[in-house]
């Protein structure tokens, strides 16, 4: 899935003392380098960050090389950072840990760093996929092909059913696991799906479809997940042609109140972290 937010991401400079150029930033020493030393807990490591949103005038959200999440919050409000083609962090080393003397500049804005936290990651999905909504209002108000243009999404609130390797049920939940390579790095998502809706892991098989006719499932309206008698039943796949249709590995479980045919709105996908 292509990121809408990369060309800024990749000018996202992390520097010591002087400011370090965007060209510094696309080779950044790796975060798990035996080099890097974290000075203090809770401290975020920034070079090679992999994305960034801005839904709040207070705060920007961060993903790190090493796929952690994290809260930047400012010392006094600092809106449209993302319109800005050079956002750069200035942090001693590249580590923000809130020691006041952190600052993120862009646009002419010089926005102080007050805190730095760690974030859910389902709560960094919700924060990823507000921003690409860009604050459209209602659904309504858009024509299908903008819908299909603003609503593409990113691995960070979605998962390509074409990439889907299995499904199944443990202490996270219901979850698929998934190529991390075309998958933003991640191998596992979270699906969050009704309460009355447990019954889905005693399927043969489900099929996932998409309420905007792709083969992206985000919990956006009308994506959900159908239950099926077997894998290629009619009816499957999108609009892609693709088939979203899944074995179940626990097929033969007693059944539960659903039955073949049911379905399960998709409330929310995540990253399993």
């Amino acid at each position: 899935m292509t990121n809408p937010r990369l060309p800024a991401l990749l000018a996202l400079a992390l520097a010591t003392t002087p400011l370090a150029s965007a060209e510094t930033a696309t080779t950044p020493l790796p975060s798990n380098s035996p080099n890097r030393v974290a000075p203090a807990p809770n401290c975020m490591d920034a070079r090679g960050l992999r994305e960034m949103n801005q839904v709040s005038d207070t705060h920007i959200s961060l993903r790190a090389a090493d796929q952690s999440t994290w809260r930047v919050t400012f010392k006094q409000n600092c809106p449209g950072l993302m319109a800005s083609p050079n956002p750069q962090i200035l942090a001693e080393e590249s580590w923000v840990c809130g020691t006041g003397q952190e600052r993120v500049v862009a646009g002419g804005k010089d926005c102080g760093i007050a805190s730095v936290e760690p974030m859910t990651r389902k709560e960094f999905a919700e924060e990823a996929r507000q921003a690409d909504r860009g604050g459209i209002a209602t659904l309504a108000a858009v024509n299908v092909k903008e819908q299909k243009r603003t609503l593409r999404g990113s691995s960070s609130y979605c998962f390509d059913t074409r990439n889907v390797r299995s499904y199944g049920d443990n202490v996270k939940g219901f979850t698929v696991q998934t190529n991390p390579k075309r998958s933003g790095g991640n191998k596992e998502y979270v699906v969050e799906v009704g309460a009355n809706c447990r019954a889905l892991m005693h399927s043969p098989a489900i099929q996932f479809r998409s309420g905007f006719g792709t083969s992206l499932i985000c919990g956006n309206p009308g994506d959900v997940v159908v239950m099926i008698s077997q894998p290629n039943a009619p009816g499957g796949g999108d609009a892609t042609g693709e088939d979203l249709s899944f074995i179940n590995r626990s097929a033969g479980l007693p059944r539960a109140s659903l039955g073949i045919g049911d379905r399960c709105d998709v409330l929310a996908v995540y990253p399993a972290g």
